[in-house]
């Protein structure tokens, strides 16, 4: 009992040490990557506690560990996200709008067009919006190519006037930083709701990086669409007057995209699996009758995958309509 005793003792404080290393490294790491020297004051932590067990007892090595790392966490919260920053070129404005009433004005709209991922024209525009005419909601997923289970979720807007609106929730990317899912756990970046044209969030996607992109009507009321939308907005002000930072388990983009669809959804939106490993939010939004179940899910993804419509469209002014266009007959052919 006692060498087993020993060995979840030692193994607590390996887990406490690299814990407590990888949060004195990352922990509002930027550009310049983590920060080695720091994290050295983990292997002093190790040999307080190394010395304490040898001198004392295991229970008093457990205890300097755990007030280490107590320490170093108290530490970490002392760490604030930045407001001013050296951002990275796609990501160094930062949305807000102005509501009145119904109507909604929303300035740095993103509306890039890409050559390749690294080569584009840069362009933000204001536009006012009103949610009286929101025609619908659309659930887009982009699982990561060979990552299992990383994926990126945005919602777009539809407007009668033929516009469409994507907001995008995303790490807010300093110049020469880049993400790391680990770094996202530390305090590494800041979050940001990156709202754009659909031949800017969605293109990319789709066209440049060559991802499998999943495009979903959102099965609501006109009126649940609207507060969607609303709350959407309201989010994004709040992230613009005090940024929060990204965190890879609890405040990503589908942990924010969750919040938001209880606003649609019928019943509350359960944090499970699919939410961290956000490539199944798909199957999460078919279980709760949020898109289509009028065939198996495989099929309702296959109905919803845009990329061939997408390439067809490329650089097309009416990209939008083109990539919607199929899917509406492929519904209506699906209606026994």
């Amino acid at each position: 009992m006692q060498r087993v005793f020993r060995v979840i003792t030692a193994l607590l404080l390996a887990l406490g040490v690299t814990w407590a290393a990888l949060a004195l490294a990352l922990t509002g790491a930027g550009p310049e990557g983590a920060h080695v020297l720091r994290a050295l004051g983990a292997g002093l932590l190790a040999a307080g506690a190394v010395v304490a067990w040898r001198r004392h007892s295991q229970g008093a090595a457990l205890s300097v560990m755990g007030v280490g790392c107590v320490a170093i966490w108290g530490w970490t919260q002392t760490v604030r996200p930045a407001t001013q920053a050296d951002w990275a070129p796609d990501l160094a404005r930062s949305a807000r709008a102005v509501v009145e009433g119904s109507r909604v004005t929303l300035h740095d709209v993103r509306d890039f067009r890409y050559r390749t991922t690294s080569d584009w024209d840069a362009s933000w525009y204001s536009a006012t919006y009103d949610t009286r005419e929101l025609t619908g909601a659309w659930f887009i997923v982009e699982p990561f190519s060979g990552v299992w289970g990383a994926a990126h979720t945005m919602v777009s807007f539809g407007f009668a006037d033929g516009r469409y609106l994507v907001f995008s929730v995303e790490v807010r990317r300093e110049k020469g930083e880049t993400f790391s899912a680990l770094g996202g756990l530390f305090r590494q970046f800041e979050l940001t709701y990156v709202v754009g044209d659909e031949r800017d969030l969605v293109q990319l996607r789709s066209n440049h990086r060559k991802d499998d992109v999943y495009l979903y009507p959102v099965d609501a009321s006109k009126e649940r669409i609207a507060s969607f939308f609303l709350d959407m907005v309201a989010r994004m002000n709040a992230l613009h007057e005090k940024p929060e930072f990204y965190d890879t388990l609890t405040n990503n983009c589908t942990t924010n995209l969750v919040r938001h669809l209880e606003k649609v959804s019928q019943s509350r939106v359960p944090y499970d699996h699919r939410t961290l490993l956000p490539a199944y939010s798909d199957a999460l939004a078919y279980e709760l009758e949020l898109i289509d179940r009028d065939a198996p899910l495989e099929q309702v993804r296959q109905r919803y995958h845009i990329n061939a419509r997408a390439q067809a469209a490329d650089g097309r002014p009416d990209f939008s309509r083109r990539i919607r266009e199929p899917l509406a007959a492929a519904t209506a052919d699906a209606v026994p």
